[in-house]
């Protein structure tokens, strides 16, 4: 019942030819977050899962996921990637997101899984779907941009990615926003499962949202128990310690602290303290850039060579 705002499009006399533009009345499944929608509080909760998704699933039409905030945007950041190491593609915990889809039009082999029965049951729908009805601009997307010449093939399968790796050997793992929030040992064997899904001198994307101080250092760790090289762990551990042993309310925003406003100091002398404090955070900064550059010979050496497992950890704030 849940799903059927998609039958329609399945229906063979609706598909839509290629050399046609998408009817205005055509939808597919839209990721929208209402206000006050939020995962359940044990990212293991498959139930709560399902929940979550429901609320975020609407009737709407998609656009080409390559602009900024555009539903799917998330996952489309890093198609650059695939160029380098290849267009097999395993996206754990792919919820409801179209960019797994997005990729396989583009020529990769995508396999898309997720614990959740419904975000399964969606992207078996997307499984479905034309380009042409996936994405009302299709048309007119720029084909050129694509890593690859011809579509690629799409793979959907119900799977809990912290109980074990899927068959087979990837060259690229992305998992979107679906890790920060495991517990500390579902987040290790998780880890240790994406590491044995790539082959050699391949990589895994970790794209998180608000992680901050300790919690990256948790994080982080994860992975390299797991076997992953991290670039510039040295220089960035150094830069996060000396942050945090300043005992100032901060944000990393871009790679460089912030000063937020939670009332940490009198409100009649909030610029004067932040700007004190800020001066003390940015004494650090030239040291860790020196350090960074130091640490640079030795971070290409290891991306160069062959066998290294790279995870590349993305810190969004927003």
């Amino acid at each position: 019942m849940a799903m059927k705002w998609l039958d329609h499009l399945l229906r063979p006399k609706d598909w839509i030819r290629p050399f046609r533009e998408p009817r205005r009345e055509q939808s597919v499944a839209m990721n929208i977050t209402p206000p006050g929608t939020k995962p359940p509080i044990n990212w293991s909760d498959t139930v709560g899962w399902d929940r979550f998704f429901q609320a975020q699933s609407s009737v709407g039409r998609f656009c080409v996921p390559t602009r900024i905030g555009a539903p799917g945007w998330r996952a489309t950041r890093f198609l650059s990637v695939v160029s380098r190491y290849g267009g097999r593609v395993w996206f754990p915990g792919c919820g409801i997101d179209q960019g797994p889809r997005f990729y396989a039009y583009l020529g990769c082999t995508v396999l898309a899984t997720d614990f959740s029965p419904f975000a399964v049951c969606v992207q078996r729908k997307f499984a479905e779907l034309a380009p042409e009805i996936m994405f009302t601009d299709w048309s007119s997307f720029d084909k050129s941009k694509a890593p690859f010449e011809n579509c690629g093939q799409f793979e959907v399968a119900e799977h809990d990615f912290t109980t074990g790796p899927p068959a087979g050997v990837f060259d690229l793992v992305i998992n979107c926003r679906a890790f920060q929030g495991l517990s500390p040992s579902a987040m290790t064997a998780a880890a240790t499962h994406f590491f044995t899904a790539l082959r050699p001198g391949c990589a895994a994307i970790i794209d998180t949202i608000n992680v901050q101080g300790r919690a990256r250092d948790v994080l982080e760790d994860c992975l390299i128990d797991a076997g992953f090289f991290l670039p510039f762990r040295a220089s960035d551990r150094w830069y996060r310690a000396q942050l945090q042993d300043t005992g100032i309310i901060y944000g990393m925003v871009l790679g460089r602290p912030l000063i937020p406003n939670r009332g940490q100091y009198p409100a009649d002398q909030f610029d004067e303290c932040a700007q004190r404090d800020r001066k003390i955070l940015e004494s650090f900064r030239a040291e860790y850039e020196a350090r960074l550059a130091a640490e640079e010979p030795s971070v290409k050496a290891v991306l160069d060579s062959p066998e290294a497992i790279v995870a590349r950890v993305v810190y969004a704030t927003g």
